[in-house]
């Protein structure tokens, strides 16, 4: 019995945690209104927009492994899209990635710039 509980919190350890968390901050005192889940939201990576546009929200996702697992821009892009729906914004540009670690945790930070094109009007 021991020995079962013993391996079954070396599983646990060895299997690791992760924490994700997210949010967004308006850039201007215009409101606009979140869009739905899962809404349709272009992310500019390495490009920039050919629309017109203006920079509604600062959007930021914080990612934390434990056990040497390593995040990148795919582990955090799902709540990305998520903040700029919320934030009600079309895109993402000025993206900024930064990794560090502390003993066995890998963390990753993302910043951006939300949009919105200028050809949709807000909400009141």
């Amino acid at each position: 019995m021991n020995r079962t509980v013993c391996i079954v919190f070396l599983a646990s350890g060895l299997a690791g945690c992760m924490a994700t968390t997210g949010n967004y901050r308006a850039l201007s005192e215009e409101h606009y209104a979140a869009r739905s889940p899962g809404c349709d939201v272009t992310v500019f990576r390495n490009s920039a927009p050919s629309q017109s546009f203006v920079a509604i929200s600062r959007l930021n996702v914080h990612l934390e492994k434990t056990f040497f697992v390593p995040s990148d821009f795919s582990s955090a892009v799902g709540e990305l899209k998520r903040q700029a729906c919320l934030s009600g914004a079309d895109g993402v540009i000025d993206i900024e990635e930064h990794s560090s670690s502390y003993l066995e945790t890998r963390i990753y930070n993302l910043s951006a710039t939300g949009i919105r094109f200028r050809n949709r009007a807000p909400t009141q």
